[in-house]
């Protein structure tokens, strides 16, 4: 992360740090994507299966995430930015687009159930591998330009009640 000149306020840091948790989620579902793709025969579906309860928890671990941020952060920036900043607005399609992502990935397997073939399986697959590319970029661009921004235009005592919220 390059925003070492930005110390970040507690609210802000939390959203941080699951980037951090996050990611490291990302990487091991990714991991199994590679497999699933370059494997062949009955350990692709098995693969397929462990990839299948990773991106349902991460799925569930990204939804507490985004909802700190659509429900929180996102509407106490609004309040800041000018009505033609869009900022906002592309972080949230970028969030439709992941969710998007991993809503087809998992509707499709559980579509095919056990009954899926490796065929199937890989092709399923790349929908976790495309919310992956989508959430790398997503994330990396509110490291770099939403966080220090809500930074500089939120005020203390907006970064507080966010932190409150945070603990909710």
């Amino acid at each position: 992360m390059e925003t070492t000149n930005v110390v970040f306020s507690a609210a802000l840091k939390q959203l941080i740090d699951e980037h951090v948790s996050l990611r490291e989620d990302m990487d091991l579902f990714y991991e199994l994507t590679e497999e699933i793709e370059c494997d062949s025969g009955p350990v692709v579906v098995q693969l397929f299966a462990e990839l299948y309860e990773q991106v349902s928890a991460f799925t569930a671990k990204l939804k507490q995430h985004s909802k700190r941020e659509e429900e929180g952060l996102f509407p106490l920036m609004l309040q800041h930015l000018s009505d033609d900043d869009r900022t906002i607005e592309v972080m949230e399609q970028e969030h439709d687009k992941a969710e998007q992502h991993l809503a087809d990935f998992l509707k499709e397997a559980s579509a095919k159930g056990t009954a899926i073939n490796e065929d199937e399986a890989q092709w399923i697959t790349v929908s976790a591998v495309q919310a992956h590319a989508t959430l790398t970029q997503h994330f990396a661009k509110e490291e770099k330009v939403l966080f220090p921004l809500a930074e500089k235009i939120l005020s203390v005592e907006e970064k507080e009640q966010l932190g409150r919220l945070f603990q909710k």
